[in-house]
């Protein structure tokens, strides 16, 4: 039996700590909002408050990519998302999530820091009434807001609309907050004399909602220009109208940020949020977010760092925004820090937060990272395959799930001594999974 993992603290904690649980009981629930895809008969598409680009962009004439993807979306993540929650109830959806696999995941927490599940099955009618049902009596969290949640009885814990205003990128480049300069420029002219066909290189443009990097365009050659161009057209078609338009900044650092805002009043309000951890992104070339790591050893001097930066964000954040959130960092050469994205809501790095006591104070691994990775067989096989490593703690399954015939998808953290340990640790993962083996 792997060792139990211990995180350092919990949202749940957290929400107790700060002043939010006379706003409870609550709910969470992570999944992704698509707008462009039907993710289930009975979970349609988000018309209230869609984003631009999907957070996983796929293409729309194959059924196989669509149904992989519905997979991934509707059992990977939310299991992912959901380790570090605490004991509060999660909203997951069957039969894409099933009470044994989350279990798994479960047994590798304290008692008291485990969530408690609730599934709603999907094949079933009625299942936006069901929600209302498992809901009641309790203020809903939210990865991102959909429009079922203006119907809850009890509400939830930030406004959705809101939600949806502050983490759009024009509120982000119009609140004041520390930015490269930015303007909004309208798609109506994707022509050989508009501004994204003519502005000096480099520069970047990015979607107003979009998340992990997607509808992000760093344009640096001319290659990439034709790259913006084509997928602005795109998008233009799915009906987006503008866009924001950067100044580029070549970063020394790439850092998210990831921070608690209590209750009015507390000491760890806007005015003093508490900083929970500081990772360095792993980004594609074109900017697209695939993981992170982060250093435990370093963090007393990178909260320091950016502190002011995250202050002055916060500060400009509405009152009424409570709890986890994070904002994207880039200091370039000059050592001057530059707000590159608001997430105000609980992110996906969450979790890597909260391990610096199982990593860094038991195990003397000062370094984590974190990343998913596809494997062939059954969805048990991962456990057997990298058993010796799960077993001494350096490898941590935070969830897995089956997402198509034989194939499967796990989110994985690992500890290491140093880059290259980390580096060392990745490709023995890879090469393990990539092993041909008997359906497990």
């Amino acid at each position: 039996m792997a060792p139990k993992i211990t995180l350092d603290t919990t949202l749940a904690d957290l929400y107790r700590q700060h002043g939010l649980s006379p706003k409870g009981p609550f709910i969470v629930t992570t999944h992704c909002v698509f707008g462009h895809l039907d993710l289930h008969p009975n979970y349609p598409r988000e018309l209230t408050y869609p984003e631009d680009v999907e957070p996983v962009p796929f293409d729309d004439s194959n059924e196989d990519e669509k149904t992989r993807l519905r997979n991934i979306i509707l059992g990977l993540k939310p299991l992912r998302r959901a380790f570090g929650v605490g004991d509060m109830d999660v909203l997951f959806f069957g039969p894409h999530v099933k009470p044994h696999q989350v279990e798994r995941d479960l047994q590798q927490l304290p008692e008291e820091q485990r969530h408690r599940v609730k599934i709603i099955d999907l094949d079933k009618d009625d299942v936006f009434e069901k929600i209302k049902e498992v809901c009641k009596g309790r203020k809903l969290v939210f990865w991102r807001p959909q429009g079922w949640m203006n119907e809850l009885p009890d509400g939830c814990l930030v406004d959705p609309q809101m939600a949806f205003d502050i983490n759009a990128k024009d509120y982000l480049i119009t609140a004041g907050i520390r930015t490269p300069p930015s303007e909004v420029i309208s798609l109506d002219d994707l022509g050989p004399e508009s501004v994204f066909a003519t502005r000096e290189l480099p520069f970047a443009v990015k979607l107003l909602r979009a998340g992990c990097g997607f509808g992000t365009y760093l344009v640096t050659s001319e290659a990439k220009r034709e790259e913006m161009l084509a997928g602005l057209t795109e998008c233009k078609k799915r009906g987006t109208k503008k866009v924001v338009l950067s100044e580029y900044v070549s970063p020394k650092l790439d850092l998210s940020v990831h921070f608690f805002i209590g209750a009015p009043g507390d000491r760890n309000d806007h005015e003093n949020p508490l900083i929970l951890g500081v990772s360095v992104q792993t980004l594609t070339e074109s900017g697209k977010w695939v993981g992170g790591h982060i250093d435990y050893s370093a963090q007393e001097e990178l909260q320091n760092m950016v502190r002011d930066t995250v202050i002055d964000t916060t500060r400009r954040v509405p009152k009424e925004f409570v709890g986890w959130g994070g904002v994207d960092i880039l200091v370039d050469d000059k050592g001057e820090q530059w707000v590159v994205d608001l997430n105000a809501r609980f992110t996906g790095s969450m979790p890597i937060c909260f391990m610096s006591g199982h990593f860094c104070k038991e195990r003397g691994l000062p370094l984590a990272q974190f990343a998913a990775f596809e494997y062939a067989g059954g969805r048990e096989r991962i456990y057997v395959l990298l058993e010796e490593m799960i077993e001494s703690g350096q490898v941590v399954v935070t969830a897995a799930a089956t997402i198509g015939v034989e194939s499967n998808m796990a989110d994985i953290v690992w500890g290491g001594k140093d880059a290259d340990e980390l580096a060392r640790v990745e490709s023995y993962i890879k090469e393990k999974l990539a092993a041909k083996g008997p359906i497990i």
